[in-house]
């Protein structure tokens, strides 16, 4: 669940013409970065927030870990933590905020984060930096106090953190699920205030995994705090997200010859492209599909039938295979269908057809592939199972979800209701963890606009999520269009990456070639839509060859206002021009049962 949208300093050079249609003229700083030393911002109720100020002049910045980023703009530094409740011992969130020395566009972006948190996103200030915004993000209070980092957040050994991670301490819990990022704004704002003299003209925020819950969570619980959202692939329903974990886990682990090689899952992915590429509005080359809700494929039709010359799918490391075993046929069956409970009602949606494709663990992706199934099963336990021990404490182990782990089995309502209803304080986990209200009135009259999109080939976050998230504020406002738009983008995995065309402004693409233009970067839309009034109704994403904007476009597809989609009408393959959004239905196959989704 980490985010990272990729700078391109010579694209943003044209950013900042293009950014000219609407920024606003910097006025003169009335007092200088050092100067913020003496400024004592108010966050209200108990929060304190301690911090120092510097100039960064030189162009580059070295992160705590060593990273430099160059080809800086002068900024103003401000690193500080923040207590939500007064108490260092119980609440500490770092958080920092990057201030334009020259050219500040007259807004403020915070951005969101990935996984556990657990540290700074620079890679995203630097972002906000080179677009000219004032810029600001937290590690939402899991790195200070828990040493967390965004994969792992407190087990039986505290891998990844101390065993238990945020157990039996409400206020760090508080402080992940929405509080750090509300109280980053309401400094952010009041630094922007204290060095420019003057407040932002218009704030956004920027996020993706994580960062969509936090996007969500803001518009949900603080509906002034932005006028614009970006929300991408958003972990909304949190608690049952990671829930749902063990259930994919125990899917390839319950007995020896469940485990989904990647020539499983090779044989699996050549499967769904076979019987649905070029049937949903792609082409039949595509390594992707365009609307893989359309597709029903079923690992059966690839199982062992027992006769000569098959080559079971169970060799580790063969490159090819001809069939599956019949437990790799459940195994995979079950993750296209997500997680059930014991009395049969969905917890939570299983992955898109097209999430199967495997994408080998090697150095260059950091062992984690593109956070797939290779990836997932990888592990002693499952990925991200952290959450739960802050509910029931280091002594909760993952068997518990279900009555035997011998066989495939639905999740246990029992478990499921434990750690939705354990006490935060006076709210529960779940109250805290999950923004699954589909009620934005307020943020709608305060004039916010929301932008959601989200891959359709993510194997992290199944893409169902979102839908239903936007399907059940649609069932409950005729009106949700007027604030409220979901664009989904064929074969792009979590956040970004993918066969599918994936640069888009989305927080974890390589920009488009055109950085803040609406035709194509989802930010200059939604900043279009909230300071120009004019919605976005398509916007045109880029596959680069090899994912590097150095080699040239490969092709280009437009994504659709959702329940819309793509369909290619003729002509060049490769162009935009050659496809055209045509009307749909929406997408209700995979719904969340009432008492888990929102």
């Amino acid at each position: 669940m980490n985010t990272a949208r990729t700078p391109n300093t010579a694209a943003l050079t044209v950013a900042c013409g293009l950014a000219g249609a609407f920024a606003l003229a910097r006025p003169a700083a009335a007092t200088s970065c050092t100067d913020l030393a003496s400024f004592a911002p108010v966050l209200g109720g108990q929060a304190t927030i301690t911090f120092t100020a510097q100039d960064v002049t030189s162009g580059s910045f070295t992160e705590p870990g060593g990273t430099v980023l160059s080809g800086l703009p002068p900024f103003c530094r401000v690193a500080g933590v923040i207590s939500s409740d007064g108490n260092t011992a119980k609440s500490q969130s770092a958080v920092e905020f990057w201030l334009p020395e020259q050219g500040w566009n007259g807004r403020y972006e915070g951005f969101g984060n990935g996984g556990f948190a657990g540290s700074i996103s620079y890679g995203s200030l630097q972002l906000g930096l080179l677009e000219g915004f004032a810029s600001a993000n937290t590690d939402l209070g899991t790195g200070i106090l828990f040493k967390c980092n965004s994969g792992f957040c407190g087990d039986h050994t505290g891998f990844g953190g101390i065993p238990g991670g945020l157990y039996g301490d409400p206020a760090a819990i508080r402080d992940f699920g929405y509080l750090a990022t509300h109280l980053m704004t309401v400094a952010a704002k009041q630094f922007v205030m204290a060095y420019y003299s003057r407040t932002p003209a218009y704030s956004y925020f920027n996020g993706c995994s994580t960062g969509g819950q936090q996007a969500l969570m803001e518009s949900q619980r603080y509906p002034t705090d932005y006028n614009g959202i970006l929300a991408g692939a958003p972990a909304h329903n949190r608690t049952h997200l990671h829930m749902a974990g063990p259930a994919v886990y125990e899917g390839t682990h319950f007995a020896p010859d469940a485990y989904l090689t990647n020539a499983a899952l090779g044989l699996a992915h050549a499967l769904v492209l076979q019987k649905c590429a070029g049937t949903d509005g792609g082409l039949p080359t595509d390594d992707f599909l365009t609307e893989p809700a359309r597709c029903h494929a079923n690992a059966i039709a690839i199982m062992c039938r027992g006769t000569a010359g098959e080559v079971p799918c169970t060799e580790p490391d063969a490159t090819s295979c001809s069939c599956l075993t019949h437990d790799q046929v459940l195994a995979m069956n079950h993750d296209w269908e997500g997680a059930v409970d014991d009395h049969g009602a969905q917890l939570y949606p299983g992955a898109e057809r097209g999430t199967e494709e495997p994408v080998p663990l090697t150095a260059a992706n950091g062992y984690s592939g593109n956070l797939g199934l290779p990836w997932q099963q990888l592990f002693s336990e499952p990925v991200f199972d952290g959450l739960m021990f802050w509910a029931l404490g280091p002594n909760w182990v993952w068997q518990e979800m279900f009555s035997t782990p011998t066989h495939i089995q639905p999740e246990l309502a029992s478990e499921i209701a434990a750690i939705d209803n354990t006490p935060v304080g006076a709210e529960t986990f779940a109250g805290v963890l999950n923004a699954n209200s589909t009620n934005l009135s307020a943020f709608a009259r305060n004039g916010g606009r929301m932008l959601m999109y989200q891959g359709y080939a993510d194997p992290l976050i199944p893409t169902a999520t979102s839908i239903d998230y936007y399907n059940a504020v649609a069932g409950a406002d005729r009106t949700v269009q007027d604030y409220l738009r979901l664009f989904l983008a064929p074969g792009m995995w979590h956040c970004g990456g993918g066969p599918g065309p994936n640069a888009f402004g989305n927080l974890s693409g390589t920009l488009p070639p055109q950085p803040l233009n609406p035709t194509d970067d989802a930010l200059g839309a939604l900043l279009q839509w909230v300071e120009g009034g004019k919605p976005p109704t398509q916007i045109t994403a880029t596959k680069f060859v090899g994912d590097d904007s150095r080699q040239g476009i490969a092709f280009q597809r437009p994504l659709c206002l959702y329940p819309a989609h793509s369909v290619y009408q003729g002509g060049d393959t490769t162009s935009a021009a050659s496809f055209a959004c045509v009307a749909g239905q929406p997408i209700t196959n995979q719904g969340f049962a009432k008492q888990y989704g929102p």
